[in-house]
């Protein structure tokens, strides 16, 4: 990209009014912008493009949508999983349900019942056996029953006490852990559904647009190029004899064709290695000469446009 801009500048060097601008202090380049490569995290096909090359956006407008069933699907399965987990706390938590405790509370209503038939008979034995009505053996068969009658009723309230129990504690906290990883999944998916669509990270003008919808897109391939307002740079080349007196920090003034008052600007690279003039801008006499590739940035934000030839001169602060 750089050798074709650095065409583009040669061309326009020769036409420019005082082509000899070199031998004068003068250097020819090109602006450059600083784009902004949007691209989606992961991978899927454009569902729609929300934008056109040469259309102003706004940070977090829409820019393009990627295909969502899948995550759709998944954060469905998450959100039931979620539902399921905070079910098996909440049983957990209460004891059984209480369905279960009214079927063990009839049970202890029931054996309550037989208690007290059983504490009956054997009263009745009894004052019949103290007038030797009924043998000795029937009233201890009669305090038998009462007996066990009496165990049934306590068994029973102590099964309705456990129901009415919370689970054991590190089931409890097996629940719990349950919960916050399905709330967790919950999350995750709503993130993974929230990637598909993919929004301007800054203000700027959409440069170019390198899918079309129905195209498959890989993860952290560009989709979008966008370049914010006044995100430019210039590129020019420097003699090889210049090249010590220039440094960073020095000021230019940045020149070009009906671009009225020059853009000040300050230099902010140089390279370090030499390069022949590039074959399509040197001229006869600079076909051989080694330059120097620098870069300067503006001091304010200027209207010029990425590609457009400039001429640059030192200037005095």
């Amino acid at each position: 990209m750089d050798r074709i801009y650095a065409g583009i500048v040669a061309f326009f060097a020769g036409l420019w009014p005082g082509g000899d601008a070199a031998d004068q202090g003068a250097w020819f380049g090109y602006v450059e912008g600083e784009y902004v490569y949007v691209a989606a995290e992961t991978s899927g096909v454009i569902e729609s493009l929300a934008v056109t090359r040469g259309e102003a956006v706004t940070i977090h407008a829409l820019l393009f949508d990627l295909d969502r069933d899948k995550q759709e699907n998944a954060l469905a399965q998450a959100r039931a999983e979620l539902v399921s987990a905070q079910m098996n706390l909440e049983n957990a938590t209460t004891g059984k349900r209480p369905e279960e405790i009214a079927v063990i509370e009839k049970q202890l209503n029931s054996a309550k019942a037989d208690l007290e038939l059983a504490k009956a008979s054997y009263q009745r034995a009894s004052a019949l056996q103290k007038r030797n009505v009924v043998a000795a053996s029937d009233l201890d068969r009669r305090e038998s029953e009462r007996d066990v009658a009496s165990a049934a009723v306590a068994q029973r309230m102590a099964e309705l006490d456990v129901a009415r129990l919370p689970a054991r504690q590190a089931e409890l906290e097996r629940a719990r852990s349950a919960v916050d990883k399905a709330r967790l999944a919950v999350e995750r998916a709503e993130i993974d559904l929230g990637e598909r669509k993919v929004t301007a990270p800054a203000t700027g003008f959409v440069e170019q647009t390198y899918y079309l919808p129905g195209e498959f897109v890989a993860a952290g391939a560009p989709v979008v190029s966008i370049l914010p307002p006044g995100e430019v740079r210039f590129r020019f080349y420097v003699p090889e004899p210049q090249r010590a007196s220039i440094r960073i920090g020095m000021p230019v003034a940045i020149f070009c064709d009906g671009c009225g008052e020059p853009v000040t600007a300050h230099i902010s690279y140089l390279t370090s290695s030499a390069e022949f003039t590039p074959p399509v801008i040197y001229s006869l006499d600079e076909r051989a000469k080694l330059v120097f590739l620098a870069e300067a940035r503006p001091d304010q934000p200027t209207s010029l446009l990425p590609g457009q030839p400039i001429e640059v001169r030192l200037r005095d602060e």
